[in-house]
Parts: C-alpha cells; sequence; structure tokens
C-alpha cells in the first residue's frame, strides 16, 4: 500500500461487507478508468532505486484520482477485485519488463483474490504474457492473509514460482515472526503509521520500528519502511538498519512516464537526509502533496459513506477493467 495516504483512505481485507453503489455510477459499471501510479522504494545505503510498487488509482470523470482505500471495499464485496486486480498484475508487469533488470515491482493482492484460489493463475498469466521474470515480481499481502488457510495455499503456490512475497502493514497485528517464516515470506513492510510519527525521543514508535526490523533480520527476511515523510524519519529507520525505504520524503507515487525515467537513470542516487523529493527543481510539498493528489477525494469518501449507510445495492464492475490495453499512466 501506498505510504502517506490522504486523509480518509481505508482498507478492507477480510470478510467486511459494504454495500451501495459507487457515486456517479450508472448501470454500466463505474464511471472512469483504472490506472497505476508507481511509488520508488529506495535503498538505505546507497539511495539507490530498488524498484516500485505499483499503486491502484481510479480516474473518476468528475471527482478526479479515487484511491484504492474507497474503489477496494467495493471491488472486494461483489468479486470485482478479481477483474481488477488482474489488470493490475498485467499493467503492472508488462511496464516493469521494459525497466531495467536490477528493479523490482511489488503489486499488492487482496485476500479476497488469495481466497478464491485465483491470484497464482493470474500471477502466472501476467509473467508469462510480459516476459518478466518472477524474480522480479513481488507480491504483497497483508498479515491476516498469510494467517488464513486459504489465502496461504495460494501464497505458497505463488512463492513456488520463484515470486518474492511480501507482507505488508507489519506492526499492526503482529502475526508470529515463525508463520511468516515458513510461508517464505522475503520482505517485511513496517506499516507507515509507526514510521511517520517517529521521533528521536518518543517510546512506543521507535520501539516497534526497531523490533519488527530485527525479528525480520533473525528471519533471513529484508525490511521495507513506508511512510518515510522527512530526513529525520529515513536517519531513524537507517540507525535501526532497515534495509529499504518509501515515503514521500523520497518521491510520491508517479506516473508511468516520471517512473520510468527514474528507471532508466542509472546514475539516480535519492538523497537519504535534506529536502527530499524535488522534480524540475521544485520540492514536492509545493509541488504535490498527500492531499492534492485527489482533489475529489473527501467529497466522494462523504458519498460513498452516505451509500453504507442507506445500504442499497451494489452496482456491477466487471466491463471497467476487463479489456483495457490503452495507457493508464496519469
Amino acid at each position: 500500500m501506498p505510504s502517506a495516504p490522504p486523509a480518509g483512505e481505508r482498507r478492507v481485507d477480510d470478510d467486511t461487507e459494504l454495500e451501495g453503489p459507487w457515486p456517479g455510477a450508472d448501470q454500466s459499471g463505474l464511471m472512469g478508468e483504472p490506472r497505476l501510479a508507481y511509488q520508488p522504494v529506495v535503498d538505505l545505503g546507497s539511495g539507490k532505486l530498488l524498484g516500485f510498487e505499483a499503486l491502484l488509482r481510479w480516474q473518476h470523470p468528475t471527482e478526479g484520482l479515487v484511491p484504492p482505500g474507497l474503489l477496494i471495499p467495493w471491488a472486494e464485496a461483489n468479486g470485482d477485485i478479481v477483474t481488477i486486480g488482474d489488470w493490475v498484475l498485467q499493467e503492472g508487469c508488462r511496464r516493469a519488463a521494459e525497466w531495467p533488470a536490477s528493479l523490482q515491482l511489488a503489486v499488492n493482492c487482496s485476500i479476497v483474490q488469495l481466497r478464491r484460489g485465483v491470484a497464482a493463475s493470474a500471477v502466472a498469466a501476467a509473467l508469462a504474457e510480459s516476459g518478466l521474470a518472477a524474480d522480479r515480481l513481488t507480491i504483497e499481502v497483508t498479515e491476516h492473509a498469510v494467517g488464513d488457510e486459504a489465502a496461504a495455499k495460494e501464497l505458497r503456490a505463488i512463492s513456488a514460482m520463484g515470486v518474492q512475497l511480501a507482507v505488508d502493514d507489519v506492526g499492526t497485528s503482529w502475526t508470529s515472526f515463525e508463520l511468516l517464516r515458513r510461508m517464505a515470506v522475503n520482505t517485511i513492510k513496517i506499516d507507515g503509521s509507526f514510521v511517520s510519527e517517529l521521533e528521536p525521543h518518543q517510546g512506543i514508535n521507535r520501539m516497534v520500528v526497531e523490533t519488527v526490523v530485527h525479528l525480520a533480520h533473525s528471519a533471513g527476511m529484508s525490511t521495507v519502511a513506508e511512510g518515510v515523510e522527512s530526513a529525520l524519519h529515513a536517519g531513524i529507520v537507517k540507525e535501526f538498519d532497515s534495509d529499504a525505504a518509501q515515503g514521500y520524503f523520497f518521491a510520491p507515487p508517479l506516473d508511468v512516464a516520471r517512473a520510468t525515467e527514474l528507471a532508466n537513470d542509472p546514475d539516480l542516487r535519492f538523497p537519504l537526509d535534506g529536502p527530499g523529493w524535488t522534480d524540475d527543481g521544485v520540492a514536492w510539498p509545493a509541488q504535490l502533496s498527500p492531499a492534492g493528489e485527489d482533489d475529489g477525494h473527501v467529497a466522494v469518501a462523504a458519498a460513498i459513506d452516505a451509500a453504507i449507510e442507506q445500504e442499497t445495492p451494489l452496482v456491477d464492475l466487471e466491463a471497467v477493467a476487463a479489456g483495457d490495453e490503452g495507457e493508464t499512466g496519469g
């Protein structure tokens, strides 16, 4: 999941039932189209680009970019997450295959896809179609998915292909690290809510981050700190020996054109201190803030909350993501 999401994002990865029409949708499906944004993952030792996390966005014709924390609960509730998830894998792998072979692509996978037994076949199809090497793809799941019997079966099949596994938002549920080790998890992603509030002498968040890094390394797993928003955060997680990080200090989620430029720059080094992300000489907070990424976000969130309370039927989203082979970068 993205670091430092806009206020109001939420995530559903269990059996929560949400019902209600998508605001502005008609019976032909959700208005607009899916696209991917790519947030860099940075090596904390060298500042080198390690790869990108592909983040789903939905371009609504009137409300702008609708983030996954609003879209995914609806897609999971009626099964459209399978169609959308297939598209994300196909598009992400196709793009990553054009980048240097040293770079990884991370894609989030819903527990609904895993429980339905369709995730492994979707991964295999995306790799075959794109030609991307299996070990360049990382599938990200939540701690809850690792402990789910049906989901774990799919994860083992995905791992057997040579695909990397990462567990997202670690620190919020405290899943047994022995379970993660048995599942052959490669990477632990430290939840951004702990990282983004790190202070030099702040107790609980520092303890959580340092403990997760230590346990992960003891189990032979690498770590990525999410939610790194300042040089202070970068310095603290580096002090704790986290291997990598992502967050708005390094770069916001980027459209495919800008991500490809960074991917193809062999001399690129992200600064580990200083003012943080700049693009064309403009510091990123002045150019693109988490809230500014989606001007219609608050209005859409309010409309969705109202739809939940009314318990109206869910519209069909299937036709929206199927068969889209056009440009999806913003």
